[in-house]
């Protein structure tokens, strides 16, 4: 007969057989469906790039950017110290954010990216940017007009929705990304600005195509007769001094035209 003790001994040695069999079982469970997640995570993750590969790459509206050092980008760079020379704009964050800004000059690549997600607020300081851009490229680098028009200036920063989605769509991107939001705006009548600062119009605004100009200078413009005779008294000496500058450069530029025949 097997004495008790001997028999407890079996049924120990038994009973760490059978836990050491179930652990090593549950071993090779772990380890099996921690594979499984392994490779269920690898097919999803080429899954999800498949998926990626599949979809258009974003527009960009026929605009590519700079590189840094670009003859361009160093342009753009030295343009914003100058124009910003002595102000009080000091703060470089500013300043690159205007240069980022600048960056859609050429195609207003950012200012339609603004639309597109609904920060017109966003869209009026790019597209009032550009603007100062092309008149600065006029008026000192091409020398194509006498005077600023700040009139552009001005509206762009009140621009209603027509307006501000046609600066962009028209010239400044090749696509057809705006011409959506185009058709749902077209029919809002486009508003101009009135320079009397006392125009008795909400915020001064008025249908751009009602507007009157001041023909001797040909940058002031008004929504009645009544406001550009109230604005005179202000306007005349900037009006007498833009007038002389027109007339000086239409000399200056017929005399190379005669020289280049």
């Amino acid at each position: 007969m097997v004495s008790r003790k001997k028999a407890k001994w079996k049924a120990r040695k038994a009973l760490k057989a059978k836990k050491e069999e179930e652990k090593e079982a549950h071993d090779d469970s772990s380890a099996a469906a921690a594979q499984q997640r392994e490779q269920e995570g690898a097919l999803e993750a080429q899954m999800q790039r498949l998926i990626i590969d599949s979809l258009p790459s974003p527009c960009r509206h026929g605009f590519d950017p700079f590189p840094k050092g670009h003859i361009c980008d160093r342009f753009l760079r030295l343009y914003l110290d100058t124009l910003f020379a002595g102000s009080a704009i000091k703060d470089r964050n500013k300043m690159d954010a205007v240069l980022e800004a600048m960056d859609a000059v050429d195609s207003g690549q950012k200012g339609t990216g603004h639309i597109l997600n609904g920060h017109d607020g966003a869209a009026r300081i790019t597209a009032a940017v550009i603007i100062m851009f092309d008149e600065f490229i006029a008026f000192s680098v091409l020398e194509t007009q006498a005077v600023y028009s700040l009139q552009k200036l001005m509206e762009i920063f009140i621009a209603d929705d027509h307006t501000l989605v046609s600066f962009f769509r028209k010239k400044r991107i090749t696509c057809s990304c705006l011409d959506k939001k185009h058709k749902e705006v077209k029919s809002i009548k486009k508003m101009g600005y009135c320079n009397n600062d006392k125009c008795p119009l909400p915020g001064g605004k008025v249908e751009r195509s009602k507007m009157l100009y001041c023909t001797r200078c040909s940058v002031a413009y008004y929504c009645s007769r009544d406001c550009q005779e109230a604005a005179w008294s202000e306007h005349k000496e900037i009006c007498k001094k833009k007038a002389e500058r027109n007339a000086k450069f239409e000399q200056e530029r017929r005399i190379r035209d005669q020289n280049s025949m």
